[in-house]
Formats: C-alpha cells, structure tokens, sequence
C-alpha cells in the first residue's frame, strides 16, 4: 500500500502538470494572425511542435504561470525555452495517448467521481449544489476524470512496475545507519527553567525536600508568571547537551538535584537527570517498510524524469522565431509584448 499510494502522488503530479499545460495550450493555439492598429502585439507562431503552431500569446501566457509567484525576477533564456518544453511534452503525451488506445471504463470514471465528491465535498448534496450554483456540468467532471484515468494508467504503462530489493534496502539502512537511525547517548531527564533566580531557587528547594517533580514545579510556593518552561515527564537530552547549555548537570549522578544554573540572560533552571540511555540503533526490521518507500520514491522520480525526457526527445519543435528565445539580459517579465485578445 505505501508503494501504491507513493506511485500514485507521482502520477498525480504528472496529471496536474498535464492539466495546467493544457489550459494554456488551448489559449492562442489556432492560427489568428491578425494585425494590431493600437500598438499592440500581433500574435502568430513561434514555433511548432508536431506540426501544431506555438503562438506568441500561449508563450506569454504559459511564462506568466511559471513567473507567478517569482518575485518579478528577470525573464531567463531558460524560462521561455522551459514553457517550449513543456508545450511539446504536453502534445506529445496527448498524441501518444491517442495512439495507444488506452480507455477508461464508466465503473472506473463513477468511482473516481465518488472519490472525488467524497474528498472535496461535505455531502455529495453540495456537490449537485454547487454545480447548480456555478453552472457547471457533471459530465465534465466525468470526462477531465477519463482523461485523468487514461493518463494515469499510459504512465504506469509506460514506466512499468517499479521494486526494491531487499539488498537495496539494507545497503541504504547500512550507508545510513549513523545518520537516520541512531539514537545517541544521553539521559533522560526534567529540566525547569524560570525568569527568577529566586523562583528557581524555590522549586530546587522543594526538591531537596522530597517533593514529587510536578508537585514541586506546580506547587504554589513557585510563581507560575516566572515559569518558563517544565517537563512534565523525564525528556531525553543528548550527551551533547551536557556539553552546552545544561553544563552545570554533566557531573552530576542520577536522581541529584542540580544547583541554579543560567542557561541564557535572565533563564535561570534547575533539573534531574533520571536514567541514563545508552548509543542504540533502530532495527532493520522497524525501518525497512520506509526505507522501501523512500527508495521507490526516489526510482519512481527517476523514471518519471527519463519518461517526460522521452517524450520531448520524440516531438518535433521547429523554431520560427529564434529572437524570442535569446531574451536580453535586461528585459524582465514586466516589459514582455502585450497581445491583442482575439
């Protein structure tokens, strides 16, 4: 199940970038041509990918979805070659589709609608509400779920299935152990830390009096205003903390009470080590369900890269405006052509 549900975060990754690139593509993707009398741009194709012209506006539109957010960074030669890739990935997936022949059957669009409905929606009832309201229609609905079926299952078709081996696993928990599943040594322990040297000063006087830890840190005798923070159980701190901020504790055997120590300016603390935890690692055994899903993650990636790579290598983009891609160093987004809205 956790390979399942990792392949498919990837796979839906791929579907929304799908997606977005399609609402671009079909923006200005026709031939219009016309010429502008108030100074504004005239569109016509830049490029073609499979023979499908890339107009000028769909190139502005598709830098102005990958610019959103960015700042108002400069305009890159890479931005406008990124928006070119990513058009010729999207055709070429579409048309690789087509051709395989892949269909989504009603059982499987109906379940994606439940699931759907079921995610995104309190009831199913405000789902048909909410259609009424915006005017939208369910069957469209039901065929962006076919088409997202149908990509899904070409993707996994075309990647195949994705396994890690017990060696591969154990090579990873070997490489690292030391990094991601060690435990160091330390001591658990309760650590009060007040405004006050004087409030400090109380609770560590109640605790040389036998009084219980949360009694002794709760207790009325302590000003809860210069409290600033308690353990309410023992905590576990690293030998390296002992070398840092709680010195004062180092040399001090289990159960003593520590003096009055100044962590920070105007912190003061007291604690209690409790028990001391030696070096561990965490078994194989616990851990290799997620190391298998870590590494079929990053395999997953991998072939997902080389799949989109695949697709662009197989289109055919013919550049008909080599300008547009050799963009000045001091042009930004802000000063990119308007075009006309036709």
């Amino acid at each position: 199940m956790n390979k399942l549900r990792t392949q498919m975060r990837w796979i839906m990754i791929i579907i929304a970038v799908a997606f977005i690139l399609s609402s671009f593509l079909m923006y200005g993707a026709g031939s219009r041509g016309t010429d502008s009398h108030d100074g504004t741009l005239s569109d016509y194709a830049v490029a073609e990918i499979n023979g499908r012209r890339l107009m000028i506006s769909t190139l502005y539109e598709g830098l102005r979805i990958r610019m959103d957010g960015s700042g108002g960074r400069e305009v890159t030669p890479m931005d406008f070659q990124a928006v070119l890739e990513e058009y010729a990935i999207e055709l070429q997936l579409a048309q690789e589709i087509q051709s395989s022949g892949i269909t989504a059957t009603d059982e499987e669009i109906d379940q994606a609608l439940r699931d759907y409905i079921d995610n995104v929606f309190p009831t199913r009832e405000s789902f048909h509400q909410y259609l009424e309201r915006t005017g939208r229609r369910q069957a469209d609905y039901r065929q962006n779920l076919a088409q997202q079926i149908i990509r899904q299952r070409f993707v996994e078709e075309s990647i195949g299935t994705i396994t890690i081996s017990e060696d591969e696993a154990m090579e990873f928990y070997d490489g690292m152990k030391a990094l991601f599943f060690r435990q160091p040594p330390g001591y658990m322990a309760n650590l009060a830390r007040f405004t006050s040297e004087e409030e400090a000063g109380k609770a560590r006087e109640l605790l040389y009096e036998g009084r219980p830890w949360d009694e002794t840190t709760f207790h009325d005798a302590v000003a809860p205003s210069d409290i600033i923070f308690i353990t309410e159980q023992p905590v576990f701190f690293s030998d390296a903390a002992f070398d840092g901020l709680l010195l004062p504790m180092k040399p001090l055997d289990i159960g003593v009470v520590s003096p009055v120590f100044e962590m920070t300016n105007d912190e003061f603390a007291v604690g209690v080590k409790s028990e001391r935890i030696e070096e561990t690692f965490t078994p194989f055994d616990e851990v290799s369900d997620d190391i298998r899903a870590f590494l079929h993650q990053q395999k997953w990636r991998e072939a997902l890269s080389n799949f989109t790579s695949g697709l662009l290598s197989r289109a055919n983009i013919v550049i008909l405006d080599p300008s547009l891609f050799q963009v000045p160093a001091d042009e930004t987004f802000a000063d990119a052509p308007e075009t006309d809205g036709d």
